[in-house]
């Protein structure tokens, strides 16, 4: 009867053992951690890119949103603004994925140069930035050197300058510009290439008097552009 009794104590013991090792583990299992909220906003792609004016990058701007620890954050909402003359984005806000991700697409404004944007998430935010490049030429003006007057034989005091412009009024660079004298004067050069500025010259000796008028002309493709110099001869 004693050892009935000794072995039934012991099975009992054994079960409460069990039962408390189940139950720890069980809760160890159960306790998982909560997850650290999102902490930094990083650029992964799209940055320092250059493209043509009033139209869209070819990359999408794509940004990582991490917690503390590096891991991504989904469900996270991030501001895409584009600041004043930069442009239009094809959504101002979107929500990082599985991966912490999201991005936008971002056609710069018509102003060449410096194109930059703001991406904000919560109070964290970076700067990106892009470069306008110019359109094709579609105007050409005259700056300066037109309406002179000299003696017969003599050359201008000043050059003939013509700038190249876009059709949002960006300078052209690189755009070869033709001369041509139809009364008799001596140009310096029959043509010339702008600079970065869309600005090209040329100098004009005048010939006999009278009126000297020099021609100015650029073919972009198959559109003629124009312009006429009208000199004095005394």
């Amino acid at each position: 009867m004693l050892r009935s009794t000794r072995g039934i104590r012991r099975f009992i013991a054994g079960r409460v053992v069990g039962v408390g090792i189940s139950a720890v583990v069980a809760a160890c299992g159960s306790d998982s951690t909560s997850p650290l909220p999102p902490s930094l906003v990083t650029v992964t792609g799209g940055a320092n890119q250059s493209g043509t004016v009033n139209l869209a990058l070819t990359q999408p701007i794509a940004v990582l949103v991490t917690d503390s620890d590096g891991h991504p954050v989904s469900g996270v909402s991030v501001t895409f603004a584009p600041n004043a003359n930069a442009g239009s984005v094809s959504a101002t806000q979107a929500t990082t994925d599985n991966g912490g991700m999201a991005q936008v697409n971002w056609k710069i404004g018509t102003l060449a140069g410096l194109d930059s944007m703001t991406v904000t998430m919560g109070s964290q935010s970076v700067i990106v930035t892009a470069i306008g490049t110019a359109d094709v030429a579609s105007q050409l003006t005259i700056v300066s050197g037109n309406s002179q007057s000299a003696l017969a034989d003599s050359t201008l005091g000043a050059p003939l300058t013509v700038k190249v412009t876009d059709q949002y009024g960006n300078p052209v660079s690189g755009v070869t510009v033709n001369w041509s004298s139809d009364d008799g004067g001596v140009l310096g050069s029959n043509t010339s290439v702008t600079d970065a500025n869309g600005l090209a010259q040329d100098t004009l000796t005048l010939g006999e008097r009278g009126t000297d008028d020099v021609s100015v002309s650029v073919i972009v493709g198959t559109v003629p552009l124009s312009a006429i110099f009208t000199e004095q001869a005394m």
